[in-house]
């Protein structure tokens, strides 16, 4: 962990002043009321309650300290972790089910060579051999019908707005958007405004790929003398 990570955790105990919250891992944190949410609050359980399972973003850490923030989580990324840990809970819950008692043993030797279960089942899904070191082949493929099961996506959208004052801006507009990553979706809007899409299936990673994308526009717009301006559809 490290600060500005997105994090998910139970919340343990409620005051006016502090709320303590357990994260996955056992970790024991904190969220200051102004951390709660934006302006005075008057209820501090209209936010926070024990046992409710929160989003929240890591401020800070200190020595075993871990300061936190909900008011700093926004829509995308609460929905994104939430998403992952209900992932995370159904091929728990799945692997209970098809692997009984044995369950706990197996789940212990995959996270001993992989992060997490939901990563385990993405590397299942491109060679599902990788499954016979941890799991017997009768119960295989039980386990390759959760690997199998499609994957939620998400889509990142920015509005570009390019200005290119000499004659030649088309020309340069179509050289800013030659970009690396093909992935992208780019849709006209209107004159010097274009809208960018990009499909991802792990929401954190595109986050990464669409600053370097956001980046390389950047870039390339000072090269050729190009106004440039990028908003987050939200």
């Amino acid at each position: 962990m490290q600060e500005g990570d997105i994090v998910i955790g139970k919340v343990r105990d409620v005051t006016n002043t502090i709320t303590s919250v357990e994260l996955e891992d056992g970790s024991e944190a904190t969220i200051v009321s102004s951390e709660i949410a934006p302006g005075r609050i008057k209820h501090m359980r209209q936010f926070v309650v024990p046992n409710k399972t929160i989003v929240c973003k890591i401020l800070g850490i200190s020595g075993n300290r871990i300061s936190l923030s909900l008011r700093r989580v926004n829509s995308k990324e609460r929905k994104e972790v939430m998403q992952k840990f209900k992932q995370k809970q159904a091929i728990t819950v799945a692997f209970n089910q098809i692997l009984g008692e044995n369950a706990s043993e197996v789940q212990e030797k995959i996270l001993k060579d992989f992060e997490s279960l939901p990563n385990f089942i993405e590397a299942m899904r491109e060679d599902k051999k990788i499954a016979l070191k941890y799991i017997d082949e009768e119960k295989l493929v039980a386990i390759q019908k959760v690997a199998d099961k499609k994957k939620k996506s998400h889509s990142l959208n920015y509005m570009i707005d390019i200005t290119c004052l000499e004659n030649d801006g088309i020309t340069k507009i179509k050289e800013i958007f030659n970009l690396k990553n093909k992935n992208i979706n780019l849709t006209y809007i209107t004159a010097g405004k274009f809208k960018l899409s990009l499909t991802v299936e792990d929401f954190k990673q595109g986050k990464k790929d669409m600053v370097q994308i956001l980046e390389e526009i950047e870039k390339k717009s000072k090269k050729l003398s190009c106004e440039y301006t990028a908003t987050e559809e939200r």
